[in-house]
């Protein structure tokens, strides 16, 4: 069922302008009809528009400038990058430069007090009517910091990341300078001077520091290769296929092995090590640096007591069901080790010599998605510490010795907000949490404030005269209310803004008066920009960071919804060209990870603004090909199991084609998709296992569930090998042995028909090279393109240009019959060029020996 904003929305006539580019575009190119036959490609593929379809080029889409801070562009992520004293705020820029292989990460600085706000918003008014996000802001922010990279490797690692505020005049950070591993460095927002904290050999992965920024402390990779030194053979025991197999001294293939360090900030003198070094389980966690520079707070993952704390506490049994596939699969350890999951328990460190103490003999409540939350907030400058997300002690003693700082019996269905001394290792209870723990924020220039995000709920704790901390029932942050206190009204919403002047006091002005709340604003046609909102209404834009974006040539992405074959409504999205011609079918390309309505969708994926790798987006648009963005899974009815959701991928795609074609948008025999990472295993079984017309697919790092990949993939991850066996319907031996050998598809790649594009990132082996071989050796239409330094998500303009640009050559030759003439991609040549066109017009007639074949019959157990 094809959602009603595309039958009800026909689009407007194009601008001269662009019918003008139409005619050039028309003029430019070949009959597609004659190009189809030539081919040897259906005839029902000449219905499609002759000319390109207005949009941007592969190029634009990858120098396009995206935020990367706040990394979710979220408001509340966006609040804590305000200066304490609510006069600055920052953000961080990334933006590609194709001919020089960089990306550019900049630090932008906004003046974003009230007086300042009120004056923009004054000035706009004055100019014209309204504050239309069309509009250019009044100024542009002001450049900080620029840092530019060639070495990054994988787009969620960026060069600069992790930027936060130390004061109201210093900006702390890490970064890659010079292409160096990453260390810390302060910035003086007013002399712009650079400091450079930290000199790890390793480089640093995640750090705190302490107000006066004398000390660092952070977390880095420590050497553990699988040769012993002085060994001439490896142990491998449960160690990891590449660990075994690659450069025993390449940190990037070693199983993974931390430490928690204390560096003297800005000496070069060797970092004192804090606690013993661990493996990695999930992410690294985070310390928090007493304001003082006297303690460090971290958690430790404690996988040892995995099955006694599941025992004891239902959140950690429902974790380790869901995250710690380690301790149910392997309870022996012999063949995995946790490395998604496993509890933590909260420690204290003296930072003068290490000295380490146990907080609480319980754990806390933190998932593999919240690793890396604020969950610590310290009080009276280090002497306290409120610790949110912690079970409470069980047993007898444990029982009295809550009661008596506060807490009724400990309640082991739930976690707790406490408040810790680590001087004397004295504890109090302050709450009892609803739900999970996602973070606590700082009340807005207040200590004795607190806001804990419980689950859904925010949840605002004020310290009362006498030491004690009571629940307060309105929010503030959200507008609902204004507190009473010693200095007058604390306003709503922009309180985090600073409602004062340089020195902390407020005035009673007007202007100081007024309230403002910072925005991330964007929309499935809206790239992310920044705004100031006015209580009293009007908004004032403080960036404009894509002035190039123009959404009338761009396309449109509007939200689709249809139903499957079993009745399971999904809820995508349907991007379409400019100059979309209704009554036209085209072809049509489908994207596979995930769709957010109210996120700008560019290429990749909206769900998250990073997973970019070889989905071209609005770039297909200018071909004449429309994208559809497929949802993670069916909004009703969806499974929950592994193998249960492969299928049911299959039978959403196979639903959009039939909503899509039988609306006159699509024609059947040109359709396209690609599956990057966990999608992978889904497109791999789809062209597979069904017989969904599928004319040409893509693998981008897709995973797999074959016997190979299950080799290669020994002791990486423990998820990873559970989510294999589940994918089958059990491990490849035994009494499940048919069922694996009937979901492997590896062995039915004679059922393969798709002309199959396949993308592998990293040096080490990776998954489907033996589908590749397998294909290869049938004569089978298929590509396979290594990128021995790319990261997991592609980051370099130069991979993400032959990735993306790759993907759209693919898809014009397969379902329009076109081949790309001019060299685009970096490296290419006419040479080369040719040599593409050569092998593919050699699949061509492959591909028209193999769909000639009878179709595989998938017989049932």
């Amino acid at each position: 069922m094809l959602s009603r904003t595309f039958l009800l929305s026909p689009p407007s006539p194009p601008s001269a302008r662009l019918a003008a580019r139409l005619l050039q575009a028309a003029r430019r190119r070949a009959c597609l009809a004659c190009l189809a036959l030539a081919a040897g490609l259906p005839l029902t593929q000449c219905l499609a528009p002759a000319f390109a379809g207005v949009g941007p080029t592969v190029k634009e889409v990858v120098e396009f400038t995206r935020i990367i801070q706040p990394v979710l562009y979220d408001d509340e992520t966006l609040r804590s990058q305000v200066s304490p004293d609510g006069q600055l705020l920052f953000i961080v820029t990334r933006k590609a430069n194709v001919a020089t292989d960089r990306n550019r990460f900049e630090i932008l600085l906004m003046d974003v007090s009230p007086a300042s706000l009120s004056a923009l918003a004054a000035r706009r008014t004055a100019s014209g009517p309204g504050a239309s996000m069309s509009a250019a802001p009044p100024a542009p922010p002001s450049l900080l910091l620029a840092v530019e990279s060639s070495t990054d490797r994988a787009d969620s690692d960026p060069s600069l990341r992790e930027v936060r505020w130390v004061g109201n005049r210093t900006l702390v950070f890490r970064a890659r300078m010079n292409d160096e591993a990453h260390q810390v460095y302060a910035v003086d927002v007013i002399t712009r001077k650079v400091r450079q904290l930290t000199y790890a050999p390793n480089g640093v992965l995640t750090f705190e520091v302490p107000d006066d920024l004398r000390r660092v402390v952070y977390v880095s990779q420590v050497p553990n290769p699988a040769l012993e030194p002085g060994a001439r053979a490896i142990i491998v025991g449960a160690k990891s296929y590449w660990s075994v197999h690659g450069r025993q001294d390449d940190l990037y293939t070693q199983d993974r092995l931390y430490q928690f360090f204390v560096a003297e900030a800005g000496l070069r003198m060797p970092a004192r090590p804090l606690g013993e070094p661990f493996p990695r389980a999930g992410r690294p966690p985070i310390a928090s640096f007493s304001p003082d520079g006297r303690w460090v707070l971290l958690p430790k993952d404690q996988p040892e007591r995995q099955l006694e704390w599941a025992g004891v506490y239902p959140q950690v049994a429902e974790l380790s069901r869901q995250y710690g596939a380690s301790a149910a699969v392997d309870p022996l350890g012999y063949f995995s080790r946790p490395t998604n999951y496993a509890p933590r328990q909260m420690m204290v460190y003296r930072a003068s010599d290490g000295q380490a103490r146990v907080v609480l003999d319980a754990p806390d409540d933190s998932a593999p998605g919240s690793r890396q939350r604020h969950d610590r907030l310290w009080q009276g400058g280090g002497a306290s510490v409120v610790i949110a997300g912690t079970y409470l002690p069980m047993g007898k003693e444990a029982a009295a010795a809550a009661a008596g700082k506060g807490a009724d019996m400990p309640d082991r269905t739930t976690s707790h907000i406490i408040e810790y001394w680590p001087a004397s290792g004295e504890w109090k209870h302050i709450a009892a949490l609803k739900g999970r723990l996602q973070s606590v924020q700082a009340g807005a220039g207040e200590e004795g404030r607190f806001t804990a995000i419980d689950g859904e709920q925010r949840r605002i704790f004020d310290r009362l005269p006498d030491g004690r901390w009571r629940e307060v029932a309105d929010d503030p942050m959200e507008g609902v209310a204004a507190r009473q206190t010693g200095e007058g009204q604390r306003p709503p919403g922009a309180a985090a803004l600073g409602q004062s002047d340089g020195g902390g006091k407020r005035d009673g002005s007007a202007v100081a008066q007024e309230t403002w709340r910072l925005h991330v604003r964007q929309a499935l046609n809206q790239p992310a920009d920044i705004v100031a909102l006015r209580a009293s209404g009007g908004e004032v834009r403080l960036t404009q960071l894509n002035p190039q974006f123009v959404a009338a040539q761009w396309g449109t992405m509007k939200e689709y919804s249809w139903t499957d074959g079993k009745g399971r409504r999904w809820d995508g999205g349907l991007m379409v060209p400019a100059d979309f011609q209704p009554g036209v079918r085209y072809p049509l390309v489908i994207q596979s990870y995930g769709f957010d309505p109210k996120r700008f969708y560019r290429d990749g994926t909206n769900d998250y603004d990073g997973a970019t790798s070889g989905f071209a987006g609005r770039a297909f648009l200018r071909e004449g090909i429309l994208v559809l963005a497929l949802p993670w899974r069916a909004a009703t009815g969806a499974p929950t199991d592994e193998h249960g959701s492969i299928v049911a991928f299959g039978e959403g795609v196979r639903g959009a084609i039939d909503a899509l074609v039988a609306q006159g948008l699509v024609d059947r025999d040109r359709i396209g998709i690609l599956g990057w990472s966990a999608t992978g295993v889904r497109v791999q079984h789809l062209i597979t296992f069904t017989d969904t017309p599928i004319r040409a697919a893509t693998i981008l790092d897709g995973d797999v569930n074959t016997l190979y990949s299950l080799t290669i993939t020994y002791g990486f991850a423990d998820s990873t090998l559970k989510s294999k066996e589940d994918g089958n319907q059990g491990p490849p031996f035994g009494a499940t042995r048919e069922r694996w050998i009937r979901n492997d598809p590896s062995l039915h790649t004679d059922c393969i028909r798709a002309a199959l594009r396949i993308e592998s990132y990293g040096a080490e082996a990776k998954n489907n090279s033996d589908i590749y071989a397998l294909l290869r050796r049938q004569y089978r239409p298929v590509e396979m393109l290594k990128f021995p330094e790319g990261g997991h998500a592609l980051s370099r303009p130069s991979e993400r240009m032959i990735s993306l640009q790759g993907n759209v050559d693919w898809y014009r030759f397969w379902l329009k019959g076109e081949r790309r003439m001019e060299p685009l991609v970096p490296g290419e040549t006419a040479e080369s060029l040719q040599q593409q066109r050569a092998r593919w017009d050699q699949m061509l007639t492959m591909k028209a020996q193999a769909d000639r074949l009878p179709r595989c019959v998938r017989k049932s157990l």
